[in-house]
């Protein structure tokens, strides 16, 4: 009798079996399940991925007919149509892992799980998880200062711990060219940090630290360019604003250290210049000046390892670091400037803003390609926190982008940055980027901490920063923190520390509703106003903030971090 009933049970199974398939499978022209249904009694469904920093656990639920015996095979493929399959596993539990040893970090992955061939029964259907995941891998290298980048060369420095004792290579990938590897001694084991030397200027490297096969961390950088100077200066010798003046569009000029001064607003003319220090040190070389104008059609510059003070004449302070005119009888003019890049330098003692934008005499009068700041110190801005101007006062100024990153700011007035005057639709929308950067004691006057661009069309990612203290001094800032509601932007608000982060001293927090916030902690590291310095060498090692950024690492400028 039961020999009959099991007979019986099988050719209901088979017979359903042709049913399902018949009815309930709707294929795509690779064969993966499109209708994805989790009433399907011959899928296994339900596949999830649980990504952690250096694995993936894969999990989904077994179909209602499973029985003992059956296999699955779980695959991860790079591309949504698996057409190269990246890793693939055969387990006969509903469950699988996979390490950075055979998955690659920071790489989407699509997985797709199905019921292997077992005894009359031929394979399932794929079930095929929407979406991706992606492993990032443990990181125990440390933030890769700009100061330690040359054109040939860069110091890593990395963590000690029980995982760092067993370092092996540090592998070095440039963009679009083959990975090197490069062995660590016992000494830079034991020291946590190597000089890696004979690289390539002006080039993307991605470097991954090793122990043995396993990923210790991985990061991007890029190697300072090759500098051809035009001229090269000497303090006390040469004229500074002179060579300016004589300047060809595409130079470059060199300062040897020292001090200079330019004593009088000094105009670059229809030309973008490069004028940056020779030993890429802003400490050794400085310049006392009182403004910096960047006048009509093609004119733009980059500067670059300069300490600029604006106390030129000894108690005379500057007003504006640097401006944009249209011309030098009509500043008003209409300009298409092409870019302003400032690098490694210090910037202080402006009594009204750092950058001027808004003198176009209406609204698109001026355009330029990019305003960015990088691996900069900008202080002492605007004390009296009345002058009327935000930091980067940028109205009527039509961009593509503003970025600043791996910057320190403090001790700054009013606003950021201020893009506030209603402008025309752009063809390519602007993006403002604030990122690793350091910011605190800054803001009043009424003014958006963050930035205005009332109803223009903007794109706004602040991340991986520290903001604190807030606003500076007696002052108050708007409740809300930036103004930028327009119908499509896209305002972003992630991987940051902010604490004592208020519209008044000791008043209510501000008001972030409207931006996309993720992943932001609130971490009082003891900073009050007047700290000037924002080391992070004395913060226990297990606080978050050496582990809040998007790649799992510091946030803030890294020159603090260790």
């Amino acid at each position: 009798m039961k020999k009959h009933t099991l007979k019986v049970a099988i050719a209901i199974f088979v017979g359903l079996s042709i049913v399902f398939t018949i009815t309930s499978c709707n294929k795509s022209v690779d064969g993966t399940v499109v209708d994805a249904s989790t009433r399907r009694s011959f899928t296994p469904y339900n596949l999830a991925v649980k990504a952690n920093k250096d694995s993936a656990r894969f999990s989904f639920t077994a179909p209602v007919y499973a029985t003992s015996g059956m296999t699955y095979t779980i695959e991860a493929s790079k591309d949504s149509s698996f057409s190269t399959i990246d890793f693939s596993v055969i387990t006969d539990t509903t469950f699988a892992y996979a390490t950075d040893s055979v998955i690659a970090l920071n790489t989407p992955y699509y997985s797709r799980v199905k019921i292997n061939p077992y005894s009359v029964f031929a394979a399932s259907h794929y079930f095929t998880k929407v979406g991706t995941f992606k492993l990032m891998g443990l990181q125990y290298l440390k933030a890769i200062r700009d100061f330690e980048i040359s054109a040939n060369s860069v110091l890593l420095h990395w963590y000690l711990n029980s995982y760092t004792q067993k370092v092996t290579s540090v592998v070095l990938t440039p963009k679009n060219g083959v990975a090197v590897a490069s062995n660590v001694s016992a000494d830079e084991v034991a020291l946590g940090a190597k000089q890696v030397t004979d690289l390539l200027p002006g080039t993307k490297y991605t470097i991954q630290l090793f122990a043995g096969k396993k990923s210790l961390g991985i990061l991007t950088f890029t190697t300072a360019p090759a500098i051809n100077y035009t001229t090269i200066l000497n303090p006390d010798v040469d004229d500074l604003a002179a060579a300016i003046a004589a300047a060809a569009d595409g130079d470059i000029i060199g300062l040897n250290p020292g001090t200079y001064t330019l004593s009088n607003a000094t105009s670059v003319l229809q030309k973008t210049i490069t004028i940056r220090s020779v030993s890429n040190n802003p400490t050794d070389t400085k310049v006392l000046s009182k403004e910096i104008d960047v006048v009509g059609d093609g004119a733009g510059i980059t500067l670059a390892g300069i300490d600029f003070n604006a106390s030129y004449g000894g108690s005379s302070n500057g007003t504006t670091f640097l401006q944009l005119l249209g011309s030098a009888a009509t500043p008003g003019a209409p300009a298409t400037f092409t870019n302003v890049k400032i690098d490694n330098c210090i910037i202080h003692e402006y009594s009204r803003c750092v950058i001027r934008g808004n003198v176009g005499a209406v609204a698109n009068n001026f355009k330029i390609g990019s305003i960015s700041i990088n691996n900069c110190q900008i202080y002492n801005i605007d004390l009296a926190n009345n002058s009327g101007y935000y930091s980067c006062s940028l109205e009527k100024l039509q961009f593509n982008e503003v970025s600043f990153t791996k910057s320190t700011f403090y001790n700054m007035g009013e606003g950021l940055i201020n893009m506030g005057t209603t402008l025309a639709k752009p063809t390519v929308k602007p993006q403002i980027t604030i990122d690793y950067c350091t910011i605190n004691n800054i803001g009043g006057n009424a003014k958006y901490l963050l930035f205005d661009a009332n109803a223009n069309q903007v794109n706004y990612t602040l991340s991986n920063s520290i903001l604190a203290n807030t606003p500076m001094g007696t002052g108050t800032v708007k409740t809300a923190a930036y103004r930028g509601g327009a119908a499509g932007n896209k305002l972003i608000f992630s991987n940051n520390n902010y604490f004592k982060f208020a519209s008044s001293v000791g008043g209510f927090d501000l008001v972030l509703t409207g931006l996309e916030q993720t992943d932001n902690i609130i971490d009082d590291l003891g900073w009050t106003p007047s700290t000037t310095s924002f080391s992070l060498v004395n913060v226990p090692a297990t606080d978050p903030i050496f582990s809040s950024s998007l790649s799992g690492g510091t946030i803030g400028d890294p020159r603090w971090a260790y």
